[in-house]
């Protein structure tokens, strides 16, 4: 199998420097590169720069793939404005770690599928997780928990106890936005295993009650100033400094994002997944028998014109129509079935094997019928 492997990095709080991409350029003659985006892409060979260095020096997010099974995406957070302590429930060796520089926290999941997966395309994925950042800046930590979803059945007994608890449950489980969506495909979650989670996994809405512009004459004129040159210079994310430095002042600090103490082990996930898997296929398989019931009553007034339909496929004695024949009879089986006249349909049915007897390929047909 040939190697392929894609990064991606993407700049969101600011374009980079015409200095920046000038050093980007020197990491690889191949790269794709914009003011706010770098790509990379090797078939063979393997990228010179460390990839959680360029996304702290340059970017503010990362994603890469490669088709022997592996999956990465990190993002950049500036410091001032999120508490690193929120991911540290979700930290998992090898899966979920952060670092922090002077300046920044940095994210970085790994998700490692030992199997591999073939060819792999890793274009396009990235602009729809970005909205993930955003997510995690507001405290939003749904997309970790999904992430301990997916390592934990490889990581059990490994990284994890044979049996491990769940973390934290965050809210709003059961109403996934479409970058979470998004993720659950790229790194083919189960859908089961996260309905199974969102059984215990409250809904709420953010709060505004606090009147936080209360507190703005609470704020030094130096304090006022900074923010005011903050504005104007257009630093990203003043907004949320601002909240945060008058939460500050309310007493209510930068809380913690609201969650349920996780409680079930990853086996009773499994087994809800299995519950709500049997409770599907049943809801499938009667789904499935009504609208056959609905074909079998739309075919019954034509019974008669579909017996001689058969006779006429037959006649061409040729494959296509021998198959639409056969498909035919199939369902004048089940409409005699559902009516209580299969003697008849044999009847009938026998007759039409005796008078075509020397026609092989037409008897293997009917032979799969009905044996």
């Amino acid at each position: 199998m040939s190697e392929h492997q894609y990064y991606e990095f993407q700049t969101i709080d600011r374009p980079l420097s015409t200095s920046e991409q000038a050093e980007i350029k020197k990491l690889s003659s191949r790269v794709q590169l914009t003011p706010t985006q770098a790509i990379f892409v090797y078939n063979f060979g393997d990228f010179r720069g460390k990839p959680e260095q360029i996304l702290t020096q340059y970017f503010d997010a990362m994603f890469y793939i490669a088709n022997w099974g592996t999956w990465q995406l990190m993002f950049r957070f500036p410091k001032a404005i999120i508490d690193p302590s929120w991911f540290v429930p979700y930290d998992l060796p090898n899966a979920i770690t952060v670092t922090t520089t002077p300046k920044y926290i940095v994210l970085d999941i790994q998700i490692i599928e030992e199997d591999g997966f073939g060819w792999v395309e890793g274009e396009g994925w990235l602009p729809e997780l970005l909205p993930l950042r955003n997510d995690l800046l507001s405290g939003d930590l749904r997309l970790l928990y999904l992430v301990w979803l997916r390592v934990a059945p490889y990581l059990a007994g490994e990284e994890l106890d044979d049996d491990p608890i769940e973390p934290p449950i965050p809210p709003n489980l059961s109403q996934l936005s479409p970058p979470l969506e998004a993720f659950i495909k790229l790194v083919e979650l189960n859908p089961d295993l996260v309905d199974a989670a969102a059984q215990a996994s409250t809904r709420h809405q953010a709060s505004s009650d606090l009147p936080l512009e209360n507190w703005l004459s609470a704020l030094s004129e130096a304090e006022k100033q900074k923010f005011l040159l903050k504005l104007l210079q257009r630093e990203p994310h003043t907004d949320l400094q601002l909240i945060n430095r008058l939460k500050e002042l309310a007493g209510a600090g930068r809380s913690s994002p609201p969650f349920t103490p996780g409680q079930r082990r990853l086996s009773e996930l499994e087994a809800i997944v299995d519950t709500l898997r049997a409770k599907r296929e049943q809801k499938e398989q009667n789904a499935a028998k009504k609208k056959r019931i609905k074909e079998l009553e739309a075919l019954a007034p034509q019974e008669a014109e579909a017996w001689q339909r058969v006779g006429q496929l037959i006649e061409f004695k040729q494959a296509k129509p021998y198959d639409e024949a056969a498909a035919l009879l199939k369902d004048l089986l089940d409409l005699a079935d559902y009516q209580g006249r299969l003697p008849e349909f044999d009847r009938r049915f026998e007759k039409l094997k005796s008078d075509y007897s020397n026609r092989p390929a037409l008897i293997a047909r009917l032979r799969k019928i009905r044996s």
